[in-house]
């Protein structure tokens, strides 16, 4: 038991209550020993007024418990120990101390219970103790009882004060107590700790307690004490302190009143806080929830915030603009407002917030108090409380009725402009296609009238007009298509090996007879340093340079015109390509030069008039040599000629293939005598125009007018290869390629077919290709192209070979 410990600690003290207790008993009863023994379940601990008997001692070498098992309030008396048979073979009879006498009063604890004797001890036998002896005894014994009570009881006050002071230590809450007629105060150590002063240097009173407080404050506490102590009333206040070291703090002060048994006033005491913190947690609590309700109040999104079972406990004005409801109007249940086919949207984002903690959005609709449903867009994110547990769900709800109409608006626009490019698509490729199949014939019999030997100059000389302005008209067609498809981001290049020397050459050769024709000279200078072969789409890179050539002559009256191409070796065996061309002519103003290069621009108006031309050449140029990642430029003065020039990197060498080194590849081939070839077209003339230029190769052909005819005349007859026309009537030439695949299917035959016509867009390309056919030539015919693929896929080539 816990007060039996402190009562050990009193008994083994050298001057306690428990010394002068036996001290009494041995004058009282004129004995030799008296002893107060208290017992544990091992030990007898001895307190006694002479040295008979050690201070602790096994529990079975002390007499004690004879007594205690006796019961509270038992007396024991052996007048002679050697006759008594309980205890006259007990070392303490036979031993040193030589025991003859013993009487002996229970001990009791505050619980009652026996925890020891008082005894009174001699060396001689004695008679028996009167009866007022016995009660002498017995008083003794309870002296002891009174004793132990004591120890108990500062023991328990002791631990009530420790707890107390934890307490206060823990809240940050202390007491004090005013004495009224002393005046003396005294303060518990948070009060000191609170006040900022220590217990050893500060001792207060109601005076020096007062001078804490600010002046105001310090006259409003001065009346709480004094009305406490005259009417007996307590008081709560909320007031403000100053330490010694200057720090202001806020504290509260709550105080009882203390009365005798007359009513009179004789003490006030109370408990004592720092609410400093407290206040400016507070105040920063209350302006926060200002601001954010100030925000939420004026936003016009709305801010609610969601409780887990669907309702809502706050909800920002906005609600009201939005859906027309006040927040007093709505049921509380938040999906009431929620349209009903989007409902289980709605509690899945809230699901999905709360699971992974992280914000989630949604669009759906929401019903207006006037019916009409409206698109909200939502952003959901779930609130922990202290344990991490899930409490709410705040929502920003935005209206986007507007976004979604706007984005409806968009899409249709969006379509509106897919159609408007379709069918711009459809009609540059519809139109290319009447206009090529004309041009077919006239830029077709054209060049067999230049090469009849038969043909009087006066003629030849309108044979020579009629083909210069067809090449022209052409050339018009290509820009158009090839500047639509840069629109489009439908151009891909094309890398291949190919000889410079060759490229260069070839496309100087072009123009050589327009420089002819006008008088101006024609110079090619090529770095030596350059490499023999790079790799790039030379037929891009031929594009630009006759655009620039042809400019040139076109620009050019007088004198003549240079090309120039070199360049510079760049890291990982690249070479930075440079061509360049100057000529003679007009010149260009600088502030013309910035706008040289966009569509349908001129640097003079005029010039479209004197010298003709689209204005789309040097703005397909300039967007092709951006893909290709180079840079195109001008550098010129008015009257003093121009050089146009582009860089490009390429990569060094490459294995140059068979038909691409240069234009004698073009050229038309021998050795095709005996060729049976079959022609589909719709057209006549082309037919005709055809059939000239295949005869005079030494081929025979025959023709059809549709697809169904070409499907007819492959079952009948056996033909070497066939020229298909796409768009005809009755079948057209797709249909009809895929019919005669079918038909040679498994025959291990398989008859080369190649498109003719004036579809040479690359996704009507890809069409020809896909149905089943093995090359593509374009409408208007040139000679040389066509006999070039004739010779290889008569040879038996394939189409690997005549691409590479």
């Amino acid at each position: 038991m816990s007060f039996t410990t402190k009562s050990i600690e009193a008994l083994d003290a050298p001057a306690g209550p428990f010394h002068r207790l036996v001290d009494l008993a041995a004058t009282v009863f004129d004995c030799r020993a008296a002893v107060v023994t208290l017992l544990t379940p091992t030990e007898a601990i001895i307190r006694s007024n002479a040295g008979l008997c050690a201070a602790r001692t096994p529990r079975e070498n002390s007499l004690a418990p004879l007594v205690t098992e006796m019961g509270p309030g038992a007396v024991l008396v052996i007048p002679d120990t050697t006759q008594d048979p309980r205890v006259r073979d007990h070392p303490i009879v036979t031993g040193e101390a030589h025991l003859r006498f013993f009487a002996a009063a229970t001990v009791c604890g505050p619980d009652g219970l026996p925890i020891g004797a008082l005894s009174v001890l001699h060396d001689h036998s004695l008679p028996a103790p009167s009866d007022r002896e016995l009660e002498q005894l017995r008083l003794l014994a309870g002296m002891a009882d009174d004793i132990i009570a004591g120890i108990e009881a500062a023991r328990i006050r002791d631990e009530r004060l420790e707890t107390l002071r934890l307490v206060e230590q823990m809240s940050g809450v202390g007491h004090w107590r005013l004495e009224r007629n002393t005046g003396v105060v005294e303060w518990s150590d948070e009060v000191y700790r609170i006040h900022g002063v220590e217990r050893d240097s500060f001792d207060p009173n109601l005076h020096s307690a007062l001078d804490f407080y600010v002046e105001g404050d310090r006259q409003t506490l001065a009346d709480l004490i004094q009305r406490g102590i005259e009417v007996g009333e307590g008081y709560l206040a909320k007031l403000q302190i100053v330490r010694p070291d200057g720090e202001e703090r806020r504290v509260l002060t709550h105080a009882e009143t203390e009365v005798d048994e007359t009513g009179r006033v004789i003490a006030m005491f109370g408990v004592f806080q720092d609410v400093t913190e407290q206040e400016r947690v507070l105040a920063r609590a209350r302006r926060d929830e200002g601001r954010y309700r100030l925000l939420a109040e004026n936003v016009g999104d709305v801010i609610t915030r969601v409780k887990m079972d669907g309702s809502s406990k706050y909800i920002s004005p906005a609600i009201q603009q939005l859906l027309g409801w006040t927040f007093e109007e709505m049921s509380g249940q938040s999906t009431d407002y929620v349209y009903r086919e989007d409902r289980h949207l709605v509690l899945g984002a809230i699901g999905e917030a709360v699971k992974t903690g992280t914000p989630t959005r949604l669009e759906h609709r929401a019903v207006h108090k006037n019916g009409t449903v409206i698109w909200v867009e939502c952003t959901f994110k779930a609130l922990k409380d202290e344990n991490g547990h899930v409490d709410d769900v705040v929502v920003v709800i935005r209206d986007m009725t507007q976004r979604k109409v706007l984005e409806d608006e968009v899409i249709e626009a969006k379509e509106r402009a897919e159609k408007a490019a379709q069918a711009k698509s459809e009609f540059l490729a519809n139109m290319s296609h009447e206009l090529r199949t004309p041009l077919t014939s006239v830029i077709g019999f054209s060049g067999l009238l230049q090469g009849s030997e038969a043909l009087p100059d006066e003629e030849r000389t309108y044979v020579e007009r009629i083909a210069t302005a067809s090449e022209a008209l052409l050339g018009v067609i290509n820009d158009i298509l090839d500047y639509s498809k840069l629109e489009a981001n439908a151009i891909e290049m094309d890398p291949e090996p190919f000889q410079v020397a060759a490229l260069v050459d070839g496309a100087a050769a072009i123009v050589e007879g327009q420089c002819q024709a006008k008088g101006l000279s024609l110079k090619v200078v090529a770095d030596a340093s350059m490499p023999e072969v790079l790799t790039g789409d030379a037929g891009r890179l031929r594009q630009v340079m006759l655009n620039f050539l042809s400019n040139a002559v076109k620009f050019t009256g007088k004198g003549g015109v240079t090309l120039r191409v070199g360049g510079r070796p760049e890291g990982d065996g690249r070479w930075r390509l440079r061509v360049a061309v100057t000529d003679t002519g007009i010149g260009i103003p600088a502030e013309k030069i910035e706008v040289l290069f966009e569509r349908f621009s001129q640097a003079d108006a005029s010039t479209t008039r004197v010298y003709g031309g689209t204005g789309l050449g040097l703005a397909i140029s300039r967007r092709l040599i951006e893909i290709m990642g180079g840079e195109i430029g001008v550098d010129s003065k008015p009257g003093e000629g121009a050089t146009f020039w582009f860089e490009t990197p390429l990569t060094q060498g490459g294995a140059v293939g068979g038909l691409a080194g240069g234009e004698d590849a073009m050229a038309a081939p021998g050795g095709m005598a005996g060729g049976r070839i079959l022609m589909a077209d719709d057209a006549p003339g082309n037919r005709e125009l055809v059939s000239a230029i295949l005869r005079g190769l030494g081929l025979e052909i025959d023709t059809v007018c549709d697809g169904a005819e070409a499907v007819q005349a492959m079952q009948t007859g056996a033909y070497d290869l066939v020229l298909m026309d796409v768009h005809m009537p009755v079948m057209d030439g797709l249909a009809a390629t895929r019919e005669i695949r079918r038909m040679q299917a498994g025959m291990g035959h398989r008859t080369p077919i190649l498109a003719l016509t004036a579809n040479v867009q690359a996704d009507q390309v890809a069409r020809c290709l896909d149905a089943g056919m093995d090359g593509h030539l374009a409408k208007p015919i040139q000679i040389p192209e066509l006999a070039g693929a004739l010779a290889h896929w008569l040879a038996g080539g394939d189409p690997a070979a005549l691409a590479s």
